[in-house]
């Protein structure tokens, strides 16, 4: 690396560094500073546009400079966003802890409530979000202009991220969706009847179900610790997760969804989490941790941007690996000492909750293709949305729910992540693991040498190309 290249990097990532303590102060609910978050975003913006008149390769940090000039020109406008997303999207009419619900707490608050106050409480947030709208069309439309006048757009750029073409992504998306309709339709209404006395209907959103679906199994986890058991079959594997630290204090402000924070890879890197339901906060903490050992296991020797720039589907595929775990009979019975009748209806509902969330985040996906793709216009979003919901779920859902969901109000292009991830981990991790050290794999640990060789060459990684995604085996396994 030449001299002049490194130094810019060096001063980026200790730029970098700042900036994420700060944030992950803020999504935590603890005390952040404004001023040290303008402070460090001015500089970030001018380090970028540095770099942008200064360099031309590699070709990455080109384009990484002007996502990081799009986050310094809006990160103000996602602090308002999610302060006053806290307070207008919330209702006095419902209590969560002895206090008025709102977004923060909304999904704690719904595991417990009683369907008409579930519906009251859906209603009155989407009819709200009018209130935050505004400031999630001028963050957009302020990025489309900034990536515009560089020649880049968020969907090619995602693309280039992940090696593949807009047809590959596409049909990747398409195929998932109709390969998982007829039995989501089938499986959403026979769970609907059997947990909620009723047909499934549009309240009924993701988040919910997926914990709901859990209520009346909590007994038989009770003794479960995910946090000690998610670490044990790490070190099982061979892998160290001793460096890894967690939140999980239930505060106010902290961050509604569970998250992993890499503050610097690889040494300081959180987990945090609020407790939901013990059975769906195994399969969370389970998810972040593969996000956190990932981020250990990157080979600190590599250049900065091949320690730093990780796709999202790359970063999704250590994740959905390990929370995998949790649809394991072997793993569960003999690991966890489950019982093997529960164990069994615990996998059936997981399979379900893992059908749910891709007819819900392949039409998600969908829609944030088209609205790069077509340039659609921010009216015409909640038609949009609804329409794709109804093809993937097979209802009617008001368009402006996509407003309250964590990722497509705040990410320029990360929702198909999920799937494309859910999809390579099992080509590249657990099917090969399986096939060559037997049902315990976990317990050689030589398996967590794939894991290692995947994660350790950053996004340079095997792991990190799409383009040849094989797609039927993976829904097969899920779907048998």
């Amino acid at each position: 690396m030449k001299p002049e290249l490194k130094k810019w990097c060096d001063k980026d990532e200790k730029n970098s560094i700042g900036l994420r303590k700060e944030y992950f102060k803020f999504n935590i609910g603890l005390k952040y500073s404004k001023p040290k978050i303008k402070k460090l975003e001015k500089q970030s913006e001018k380090h970028a546009e540095f770099f942008l008149k200064n360099f031309q390769k590699p070709e990455v940090l080109k384009e990484a400079s002007v996502g990081s000039i799009a986050g310094s020109r809006t990160y103000h406008l996602e602090l308002k966003f999610h302060e006053q997303r806290a307070k207008d999207i919330s209702t006095k009419r419902y209590k969560y802890a002895g206090k008025p619900v709102n977004w923060n707490t909304w999904r704690q608050f719904v595991v417990h409530a009683s369907d008409k106050a579930r519906k009251d409480v859906f209603d009155k947030f989407v009819r709200k979000t009018p209130k935050i709208a505004p400031l999630i069309k001028k963050k957009f439309d302020i990025c489309a202009k900034i990536y515009e006048q560089h020649g880049l757009n968020p969907l090619t750029d995602y693309l280039k991220d992940h090696k593949m073409t807009l047809k590959q992504l596409t049909r990747a998306m398409e195929q998932l969706r109709e390969g998982v309709k007829k039995s989501f339709k089938k499986q959403f209404k026979q769970y609907a009847n059997k947990l909620f006395c009723k047909n499934p209907e549009y309240y009924d959103d993701f988040y919910f179900v997926r914990n709901a679906l859990f209520n009346d199994m909590i007994c038989g986890f009770k003794k479960i610790d995910p946090i000690q058991s998610i670490k044990r079959t790490m070190k099982e594997m061979g892998l160290n997760p001793n460096k890894i630290q967690v939140d999980s204090k239930d505060r106010p402000k902290k961050y509604a969804s569970p998250f992993c924070m890499a503050i610097h890879i690889p040494d300081n890197v959180w987990v945090s989490f609020k407790k939901e339901n013990p059975v769906e906060d195994a399969k969370s903490i389970y998810h972040e941790f593969g996000h956190a050992i990932h981020f250990n296991l990157i080979d600190p020797k590599k250049p900065y941007w091949v320690k730093n720039l990780i796709s999202n589907g790359l970063a999704e595929t250590f994740s959905i690996f390990f929370d995998h775990f949790m649809m394991d009979k072997e793993y569960l019975t003999k690991k966890l000492k489950l019982d093997p009748d529960y164990a069994d209806e615990l996998i059936r509902r997981h399979k379900f909750s893992n059908i749910f969330s891709i007819a819900f985040y392949t039409g998600n996906s969908l829609f944030r293709i088209k609205y790069w793709k077509d340039k659609m216009k921010f009216k015409d979003c909640d038609k949009a949305y609804a329409r794709e919901l109804k093809k993937s779920m097979g209802m009617k859902i008001p368009g402006a729910y996509w407003k309250l969901h964590h990722i497509l109000p705040e990410s320029l292009m990360y929702v198909p992540s999920y799937m494309l991830a859910s999809v390579q981990q099992h080509n590249m991790l657990r099917e090969p693991l399986s096939r060559k050290y037997g049902k315990k794999w976990w317990q050689n640990k030589n398996s967590g040498k794939l894991v290692k060789q995947l994660a350790g060459p950053g996004s340079d990684s095997k792991a990190a190309d799409f383009s040849k995604l094989k797609i039927k085996p993976y829904l097969k396994e899920l779907l048998k």
